[in-house]
Formats: C-alpha cells, sequence, structure tokens
C-alpha cells in the first residue's frame, strides 16, 4: 500500500485526513516539519500532504529542505491562509485551501498522481 505523509499541527486536520485516506493509503502523521522530515527519510512517501503554518518548522521550511535533498515526491500544500500569489515553492506539485469536503484536496492529488493510480482517491 502507498504511503501518504500529513504534516498538520491541528489534530482535527490530521484526524479528518485519515479518515478520509484510510484504506487508501498507510497514513502515517507529523505535528509539524522537523518530525515531517524524520518520518519521510524513515519511510520514503508517495505522497506528502502538509500545511503552511505549523510550529518549528513550518510548511515553507519544509519544502525548502526537500528542494535541498532533490525530492522528487509531489507535495500538496494544504492550508487555510493561502501564500501570495506565484508559482508554488518547489517540490510542491500543488496548493489547495483547506476545506472539510476534501474536494479540492482530491482533485490536487488525482492531479498529481500517475493516471495508473487513481484508487488512491
Amino acid at each position: 500500500m502507498a504511503t501518504l505523509l500529513v504534516i498538520d499541527d491541528d489534530p482535527a486536520w490530521r484526524n479528518l485526513y485519515r479518515l478520509e485516506f484510510e484504506g487508501k493509503w498507510d497514513v502515517v502523521e507529523a505535528r509539524d516539519g522537523v518530525e515531517g522530515l524524520v518520518l519521510f527519510d524513515a519511510l520514503a512517501p508517495d505522497l506528502v500532504i502538509l500545511d503552511l503554518h505549523m510550529p518549528r518548522m513550518d510548511g515553507l521550511a519544509f519544502l525548502a529542505e526537500l528542494s535541498l535533498r532533490g525530492s522528487t515526491v509531489p507535495v500538496i500544500l494544504c492550508t487555510g491562509v493561502l501564500p501570495q500569489a506565484g508559482p508554488p515553492p518547489s517540490p510542491c506539485a500543488g496548493i489547495v485551501e483547506k476545506s472539510p469536503n476534501l474536494r479540492e484536496l482530491r482533485s490536487a492529488i488525482r492531479a498529481v498522481l500517475s493516471p495508473d493510480a487513481p484508487h488512491f482517491v
């Protein structure tokens, strides 16, 4: 089963993502970018859902670290406060606004996954 790493400091959002994607993905959770990097290195996830504003290491710092490592793992930035206009920071594959119905997030995941993996969403 493919691994989804969810990095968000809010336990309610982590729980929502787990409820939505568990069974389709092996869902692993981190509370901030520091924990996320440790799990990223240990698990080599297939996809990352990343919050923007978190303590210790925010989403942009996490993305910068992945960029330095040359990572090609798709990352979807899912945030309540969208960053300033412009291209998403590398290696971000998409930016969506948080919404409890998860419609935009599911669409973003479909957009970054290969056509032969539609069962993940």
